[in-house]
């Protein structure tokens, strides 16, 4: 990082608060470079995006007329259009900002910023040479996308290097930026925090595999993050009812908002659930990451299929290697980022897991011979989805760990692929890093 630590470089994050991913990517980022670094970072306390993301997320109409545009390539390109033209009216904030960045690190004239979310990259693009000019600094931009999803609004033309976690999306991104753009578009595993990458130490491990032997009497404990705008958290409320009598304890993390306030009163109460509530989204996060340093780890994660999907590309004797039981996508991102577990086997395709759904979803008797199958195929699985309705899905987490299915979780036998190792940390920087010196050579 020679040249990415240069003493005249500023490296300044920019993100927003619309869903908690586009932090938790931020941080994993932050956490790969030294104590050093000089670094600022931008929009995490942006309310009017938090609360406007909520509305969207939590309204069915908002919901449905989003899924509308992301899915019909028309209306998508047209929304984008309207999206980017938007932003660029709006740059006025984020120009005063970066200026103001400015004037505390007078002497810092290369400023390498990284964009976790589109919106602030679309504005600094359009006023780039106007603040190179006016700043007398020097900005290289660099987005890093926070799932796999093709959508237009990632692409953000003129921006130097846009890291993209597949090859598929990559190739999709690039076929629509514009043809004159110089911006270079890089496939690297999802960054996840190289904290989280770390490995249990053996009584570490011990710990987590009673938790899920049929054997052992060991209480299995399932964290559950909300979403930025705590959406499904009736659904969350329903499961952690439905299990009352079984031995899972369950920790909740989450923020506080209008929209959280009734859920977490309504489960203070209940001896197998600890709340871990932050005040502000950057707070949350930090809880969310505390709780992989708990003295009994968490086995298990259940959360939508967000960013926190890409946490199976890490293994079960990792710090953040949970295994994920993953609830109904809410938006096209978030079903493009099942399509990519599933691309990956990662977790099962849609006939294995039906045939999962009816087989622990109900009292059925597995024979030697299907539990010999269903067995070995676990082993080779990080997630699973979870029934719709939350009485089923109890019954299927309950049956999960009754079978063995979670136990042979733990044995995963990790893929040998390029989109699936845990270092995208190091890769994003050292992309950044060669280009800082090509650009210096050159």
């Amino acid at each position: 990082m020679k040249n990415l630590l240069a003493g005249s470089n500023l490296i300044i994050f920019t993100t927003a608060p619309t869903g908690l991913g586009h932090i938790r990517v931020m941080d994993a980022l932050r956490d790969g470079l030294p104590d050093k670094a000089s670094i600022e970072e931008i929009g995490v306390q942006n309310i009017r995006a938090n609360k406007i993301h909520a509305l969207g997320s939590r309204i069915p109409v908002l919901q449905k007329i989003t899924e509308f545009y992301q899915t019909n390539p028309l209306a998508e390109r047209l929304v984008a259009g309207i999206y980017r033209n938007y932003l660029h009216m709006r740059a006025g904030e984020i120009y005063s900002k970066l200026k103001a960045l400015k004037a505390k690190y007078p002497d810092k004239n290369n400023w390498v910023i990284v964009s976790t979310h589109f919106s602030f990259a679309h504005q600094i693009v359009h006023i780039r040479n106007r603040l190179q000019k006016e700043l007398g600094v020097r900005i290289l931009l660099f987005v890093v996308m926070t799932d796999d999803t093709p959508q237009r609004v990632w692409v953000v033309n003129n921006t130097d290097i846009i890291f993209s976690p597949s090859e598929q999306t990559s190739f999709a991104i690039h076929s629509m930026l514009s043809p004159d753009t110089l911006t270079k578009v890089v496939t690297i595993s999802f960054p996840v925090s190289p904290r989280l990458t770390q490995k249990l130490n053996a009584d570490e491990f011990s710990k987590l595999s009673t938790q899920f032997d049929p054997s052992e009497n060991t209480f299995l404990h399932i964290e559950i993050p909300l979403s930025g705008a705590a959406v499904q958290i009736d659904y969350y409320k329903k499961l952690i009812d439905s299990v009352r009598n079984e031995r899972i304890r369950f920790t909740v993390v989450g923020q506080d908002t209008i929209y959280t306030k009734m859920f977490f009163a309504s489960l203070h109460t209940n001896p197998n659930v600890q709340l871990l509530v932050g005040k502000d989204a950057k707070q949350t996060v930090n809880y969310y990451e505390s709780i992989f340093y708990q003295n009994s780890r968490p086995a298990v994660e259940i959360t939508k299929p967000s960013e926190q999907s890409f946490k199976s590309i890490l293994k079960p004797n990792e710090r953040g290697g949970v295994i994920l039981l993953l609830t109904k996508p809410i938006g096209r991102q978030e079903k493009d980022n099942l399509s990519f577990l599933v691309r990956h086997d990662l977790i099962p395709d849609w006939k294995h897991q039906r045939k999962l759904f009816s087989i622990l979803s109900t009292n059925h008797t597995l024979t030697n011979n299907e539990l010999s199958y269903w067995t070995y195929r676990a082993s080779h699985w990080r997630g699973l989805r979870l029934p719709k309705n939350p009485s089923e899905a109890a019954i299927f987490i309950v049956n999960l760990k009754k079978t063995g299915i979670l136990l042979a979780m733990l044995s995963y036998v990790s893929h040998k692929k390029k989109e699936l190792t845990s270092d995208g940390v190091y890769h994003v920087w050292e992309e950044i890093d060669k280009f800082l010196e090509y650009n210096r050579l050159t």
